[in-house]
């Protein structure tokens, strides 16, 4: 008997969107209920899932191309709790912007989308998904309004024709050779070892693409984050290109290491730790606060990378730990950017200052997030990260010198390196908008209201919670850890 509660992630999102379509005839408060309490509600089951998944008492599902497991089911619990802070609060935001219901109804099919994509491992199907999702953030982006918004529009369609082509490449070569394009059916043996290296490249740089991996990723990404409203910045940073680096694994694994191993690991890693770098240096030099958070994100992803690059259980445990840690700090953060431009009408660094004493929460919240992403300890950013770099030392990469019982490897030394680089630029940042000289405004500061603060304040708090008691979550991030380290070659 087929296991059809293998669709509940990836159709319910979009039955929501049709339902709340169904709706538009009904108050606006009705409206709301419906939208923050269907989102929840997946929330809570894609989290049971996860757990009866871990805990043994149901297995993996699968109905046709899609596939119910922990990789998958992580990523759309991540959807569904990201969606629920965001949505919550786009409603009052929504009211200086001009968002109509379609925003709403968009979303939810985003969130379908996204976890369609990291539900599945028919390569062809996960990339339709990925241009699905593709085209509806794309209108997501519109949202923004201004000629900007539309110039990155045009930019992230036209970077995804480079992902089709490398994606599609792959794929007809996969399925010539085995005669299927679903990895769980695939014959290995059949391919030769030039193939398998190919493929892993094809799909690396592929799927990559939409993860914010350079070389293209540096193009699309900086300004369709930059441009579009903080809701859809905060989604797209926050999960969306995880869901991608999620998809990018899936179909890469399988090849790695089997042939050129070290080849691949080489590679990986080092466009890794070339996000990392290029996008703290980046960050430092940008004067915009939401293209800082971009160049960040880029940063933040080459850790990601790294860690799935070296391919050992802790390392891919890192890994998944930072994209929970990412979506949180970083989510935090690009609302804040949304409120920031609510209160001031402005997004330059320089014409923002003394923001502080009007803003308490906002501030405090921006503070700790920063932190959390500079990897400063006691936060979750910093057990993430020494994951990774504890995984370049599995992975045989010689310890250069040790310091406060921390093993420096060439990789952690690129690390704390991007994290200080990144820890100045936020702190730099901090003092400007919240401590610095005060502008002339128009009009009282405030904190804004509670549908904005709440989710700003929810997921800046969790940082603290998640790095003072990281095993509340470090035990299912092993588990899924365990099931994509056994997915390699």
């Amino acid at each position: 008997m087929l296991d059809y509660y293998a669709l509940v992630p990836v159709l319910l999102p979009i039955l929501g969107g049709i339902l709340l379509y169904l709706l538009l005839g009904f108050s606006e408060r009705i409206q709301r209920s419906f939208i923050v309490c269907f989102m929840a509600l997946l929330f809570v089951m894609n989290l049971l899932y996860l757990i009866a998944l871990q805990s043994g008492k149901i297995d993996p599902a699968a109905v046709g191309p899609i596939v119910l497991d922990a990789p998958g089911i992580f990523i759309s619990t991540l959807v569904a709790f990201l969606g629920t802070m965001v949505l919550v609060y786009s409603f009052l935001y929504r009211k200086n912007n001009h968002f109509d219901s379609t925003f709403f109804i968009l979303y939810f099919v985003l969130a379908g989308m996204m976890c369609g994509m990291a539900c599945t491992y028919n390569v062809l199907v996960m990339l339709v998904l990925l241009e699905a999702a593709t085209v509806t953030s794309a209108v997501l982006i519109l949202f923004g309004r201004t000629k900007r918004a539309i110039k990155a529009t045009y930019i992230y369609l036209a970077i995804s024709i480079f992902e089709v082509i490398l994606v599609i490449y792959g794929a007809f070569i996969l399925y010539s050779s085995t005669g299927t394009l679903d990895l769980r059916y695939m014959n290995i043996s059949l391919l030769s070892s030039g193939d398998i290296t190919l493929l892993a490249l094809l799909f690396l740089f592929g799927f990559g693409t939409k993860a914010g991996l350079l070389p293209l990723g540096s193009i699309w990404l900086p300004p369709a984050h930059a441009d579009a409203p903080a809701a859809i910045s905060a989604t797209m940073s926050g999960i969306l290109i995880k869901a991608s680096v999620v998809a990018m694994v899936k179909v890469m694994y399988p090849f790695f290491l089997i042939s050129n191993g070290e080849m691949l690991m080489f590679i990986v890693t080092f466009f890794g730790t070339l996000n990392m770098v290029l996008g703290g240096v980046m960050a430092l030099f940008s004067c915009h606060i939401k293209r800082l958070l971009a160049w960040s994100s880029i940063s933040q992803i080459g850790y990601i990378v790294v860690g799935f690059g070296l391919a050992t259980p802790v390392a891919i445990y890192g890994s998944l730990f930072h994209i929970l840690n990412h979506m949180l700090f970083k989510g935090s953060l690009f609302l804040i950017s949304g409120v920031l431009l609510y209160q001031v009408h402005t997004l330059q660094i320089k014409k923002m200052g003394g923001l502080g004493k009007g803003m308490p929460l906002t501030a405090i919240s921006f503070l700790v997030a920063s932190l959390a992403m500079s990897g400063v300890p006691f936060l979750n950013g910093f057990i993430s990260k020494e994951l990774i770099y504890d995984g370049s030392i599995d992975a045989g990469f010689p310890v250069v010198f040790s310091l406060l019982g921390l093993h420096f490897t060439i990789i952690s030394i690129f690390g704390w390196i991007t994290s200080i680089v990144i820890f100045v630029t936020l702190m730099r940042a901090f003092y400007q908008i919240f401590l610095g000289t005060p502008h002339d405004l128009k009009r009282e500061l405030h904190d804004p209201p509670l549908y904005m603060i709440i989710p700003i304040v929810t997921m800046a708090g969790l940082c603290i919670i998640i790095g003072l008691f990281p095993d509340l979550v470090s035990g299912t991030l092993q588990y899924i850890a365990q099931v994509l380290f056994e997915m390699r070659g």
